[in-house]
């Protein structure tokens, strides 16, 4: 059981960094994940180092995200270990919510290399001017419950605080990590879900992920100021620079 995860840093975060991201986690309203692929040092196999973010196409609700079934692959993920996901959530919760239980156990049952010693979800709480992260690993029974429950409430029947466990984990700057992105189309399809298919295949690339609101993300939203300021401009008389 992977007692001790360690996390890599992008980038120092401060305070001015955490309040954008919370206010804009406010505002959308909508989980971000991404999946978490990692290697263990060779004197400590109980320790997994946190190397690699990869963002697969996706769109969410302020609970859950929906994924395509098939797993990110890619040869610079050979040689890492799958470690699980983290996700965005707009408030800190003190317990792991039952839609992360259900959906952390269809993870494991669609990806048989998903070790439940091995792999957790983390939690980037938006907390009044910072960011909060919290470990959590299955418990046999949380992840026989996840894979039963269709209950997609906030109460279901059966949800137990002993269907979790949470995991320790230390921030480190000693080691570079990186992103993966879909290499076709974009990660975010929160502003064209009909686009998105829980069976849809999807290669990635080497690259930092574009910002929520970029304009691959919402294209439709483009074409309309772009007629817009099309209707603005026809018929419009044209200054006379000659009167």
């Amino acid at each position: 059981m992977p007692n001790t995860l360690k996390l890599i840093k992008e980038r120092k975060t401060t305070s001015r960094d955490a309040t954008e991201y919370r206010e804009l986690n406010k505002r959308i309203q909508r989980d971000i994940c991404a999946f978490l692929y990692g290697v263990s040092p060779p004197d400590n196999p109980q320790v997994k180092e946190l190397r690699c973010l990869v963002l697969a196409p996706q769109w969410g609700t302020h609970q859950t995200v929906h994924l395509p079934n098939t797993p990110p692959n890619h040869p610079f993920l050979k040689d890492m270990e799958p470690l699980g996901w983290i996700h965005t959530q707009p408030n800190e919760l003190p317990q792991l919510s039952p839609q992360d239980i259900t959906t952390h156990a269809k993870l494991m049952t669609d990806n048989p290399a998903w070790d439940g010693e091995k792999t957790i979800i983390i939690t980037c709480s938006f907390t009044p001017g910072s960011c909060s992260l919290t470990a959590y690993k299955l418990t046999p029974s949380g992840f026989e419950w996840g894979r039963q429950n269709t209950d997609k409430g906030n109460n279901p029947k059966g949800y137990l605080p002993s269907h979790y466990e949470k995991v320790q984990m230390l921030l480190s700057d000693r080691f570079t990590g990186f992103f993966m992105v879909p290499s076709q189309g974009p990660w975010n399809y929160n502003f064209m879900g009909v686009r998105h298919d829980a069976s849809m295949k999807y290669e990635l690339q080497l690259s930092n992920p574009k910002e929520f609101y970029h304009e691959v993300h919402r294209p439709a939203h483009f074409l309309n100021f772009s007629s817009l300021e099309d209707a603005d401009g026809a018929g419009a008389d044209g200054e006379n620079s000659f009167a």
